[in-house]
C-alpha cells in the first residue's frame, strides 16, 4: 500500500459513502495483489530453500569422505572435492 492510499482511507469522511466504498474496493484490491505477491515469493523461496539443502547435503557428504580417508590424501581428497563441486 502507497502512504497515499494509506492517507486517504485514515482520513475518509463517514459523512460520504460514496468516498468509502471506492477507497475500500482500492484497498481490497491492494491487499490481493500484495497477498499474491507473497505468495509468489514464499513459492520462490521453498523452491530455493530446497535446492541449497540438497547443495548443503552434497558437500557434507563430500566432507565426511574426506574424513573418512583417516590421513591427508591430496589427490583421492581433490578428487572428493572436485566431484563434489562439479553441479555447482
Amino acid at each position: 500500500m502507497t502512504d497515499d492510499l494509506v492517507k486517504r482511507l485514515l482520513s475518509v469522511s463517514i459523512y460520504d459513502p460514496h468516498e468509502a466504498e471506492v477507497l475500500s474496493e482500492e484497498a481490497a484490491y491492494r491487499i490481493e495483489k500484495l497477498e499474491a505477491n507473497i505468495k509468489l515469493q514464499l513459492e520462490w523461496y521453498l523452491s530455493n530453500k530446497r535446492v541449497l539443502a540438497d547443495r548443503i547435503e552434497k558437500l557434507e557428504k563430500a566432507l565426511r569422505e574426506i574424513a573418512a580417508l583417516g590421513y591427508w590424501d591430496g589427490d583421492s581428497a581433490m578428487n572428493i572435492a572436485r566431484k563434489a563441486l562439479e553441479d555447482k
